[in-house]
């Protein structure tokens, strides 16, 4: 793992970046690059995983210089966010087993997921020792995003609901309660 904000050397082959509290905060941006061409070129997937309910919410696939990488994507996210590095091998299970969690409540990872994971090639999740747990206290928790309208929230919801029964699920969601009355009607 190459120190912080240091330029990445032509053997690694990975890198990767998560949040020091994502189990805490519930959500965050997992950062999985692979270098290429002799460390010059690097493939980046970035991925907003929300371990708590709704897996990989948002996912971008980047290919380009490895400097551009560092400056444009690595440098931002570290001074942005408080990351951590992380064993490139951990990173992928975590993404993986989010979605997972997240698919067996019946929400689907973001349309550019399966490209995002392409920086995955030469990874072995399985030499990952970490066991993460999803949800929160026991049960799936889903927090209302910014981008998320109310119909859309309700949806996700209703989704839970049917999945996990009445109680099975926690939700914080801010909701103009005169729309969904006039929605549940």
């Amino acid at each position: 793992m190459t120190g912080e904000h240091s330029k990445p050397t032509s053997s690694l082959s990975h890198e990767a970046w998560w949040p020091s509290d994502l189990f805490v905060q519930g959500i965050g941006w997992v950062i999985l690059t692979r270098f290429k061409s002799g460390g010059r070129r690097a493939e980046t997937g970035v991925f907003l995983v929300d371990v708590y309910c709704l897996g990989a919410k948002m996912a971008v696939y980047e290919d380009g210089s490895t400097e551009g990488y560092v400056s444009r994507i690595r440098d931002h996210y570290l001074s942005e966010f408080p990351m951590t590095p992380a064993d490139p091998c951990c990173a992928r299970k975590l993404v993986e087993q989010a979605v997972r969690y997240a698919q067996d409540l019946g929400f689907a990872p973001h349309l550019d997921y399966k490209k995002a994971a392409r920086v995955w090639g030469g990874i072995d999740p399985g030499q990952c020792r970490q066991v993460f747990t999803f949800g929160y206290a026991g049960k799936p928790l889903y927090r209302r995003g910014p981008n998320e309208t109310e119909v859309k929230a309700l949806s996700i919801v209703r989704q839970l609901e049917r999945r996990c029964g009445q109680g099975g699920f926690d939700y914080v969601i801010q909701l103009d309660m005169a729309k969904v009355r006039e929605m549940m009607k």
